[in-house]
C-alpha cells in the first residue's frame, strides 16, 4: 500500500491506494445521466486535482470519460500535458508527478473517471493499468448501486415481470461475463440512461433488440 487510507473514508478510493502504487485517488461523475461531482477523493491534493478538472471542464479525466479509454501520463512535464496549464499547477503545488485517469462505466452508460495521481514518474506499469482498468469498472458498478439502492422502479411485482428480468438477466450474465448481481446492475443503469423501466429493458434484451456483446 502506497497511499494512506481514503481520507473521507470511502472504500472505493481506499481499495485503489491498498492494490496499486499510487500515493492519491480520486473517483468522480462527470455529468449525463449523473451529475458533475467528485464521489471521493483521498486526501487534500486529489480534491484539488479534482475540482480543477470539474471546475475547468477540461482535463486529462474528460478525455478519459470522452474516449471511454485510459489517459496515461507518467510525466506532468511532457508535451501531452502542456494544454492544462493550471491543472499541472496544482500538481505542483501538492508534489504530484504522475496522472493516470481510467474510464467509469456501466454497458453502454458512462459513469465517470477514476483518476490516480502519483509523486513518481512513471508509477504505473502496464501490469498496474490492467488492474485499474479492470477496478474502475468494478468501481462503476458499485456506484451505480449506490444511486439505484432503495430503488423501487426496478423489477415489479408479478411473476412474468419476475420471469423476463430473470432471463435478460442471464442473457447478460452470458454476454458480458459477469455475475447475476451486476447483469441486473447493467441492466437497471441502461434503463436508468434511457429513462424507461427495467421490465421494458429486459424485454428487449430478451427479444435480441439490445444486445451488449455488439
Amino acid at each position: 500500500m502506497t497511499g494512506s487510507d481514503s481520507a473521507d473514508g470511502d472504500p472505493i478510493c481506499a481499495v485503489f491506494l491498498a492494490m496499486l502504487p499510487i500515493h492519491h485517488v480520486g473517483v468522480s461523475t462527470l455529468g449525463t445521466p449523473f451529475d458533475v461531482e467528485t464521489i471521493c477523493a483521498s486526501d487534500v491534493a486529489a480534491a484539488a486535482l479534482e475540482e480543477i478538472q470539474l471546475d475547468s471542464g477540461v482535463g486529462p479525466c474528460w478525455i478519459a470519460r470522452s474516449s471511454r479509454a485510459p489517459v496515461l501520463l507518467h510525466d506532468l512535464h511532457e508535451a501531452a500535458a502542456m494544454d492544462w496549464p493550471m491543472l499541472r499547477a496544482v500538481a505542483a503545488n501538492h508534489g504530484v508527478r504522475s496522472l493516470y485517469a481510467f474510464p467509469m462505466t456501466v454497458g453502454a452508460v458512462e459513469v465517470g473517471v477514476v483518476d490516480l495521481y502519483a509523486d513518481d514518474l512513471g508509477a504505473l506499469k502496464q501490469r498496474d493499468v490492467a488492474l485499474a482498468s479492470a477496478m474502475a469498472d468494478a468501481a462503476a458498478i458499485r456506484i451505480f448501486e449506490r444511486i439505484l439502492a432503495g430503488d423501487d422502479a426496478s423489477v415489479g411485482s408479478g411473476g412474468s415481470s419476475r420471469r423476463v428480468v430473470h432471463q435478460a438477466t442471464g442473457m447478460v450474465c452470458a454476454q458480458l461475463r459477469v455475475n447475476p448481481d451486476d447483469a441486473l446492475v447493467v441492466i437497471r443503469a441502461h434503463a436508468f440512461a434511457s429513462g424507461q423501466s427495467v421490465i421494458q429493458i429486459a424485454e428487449l434484451i430478451v427479444s435480441r433488440e439490445i444486445d451488449f456483446t455488439v
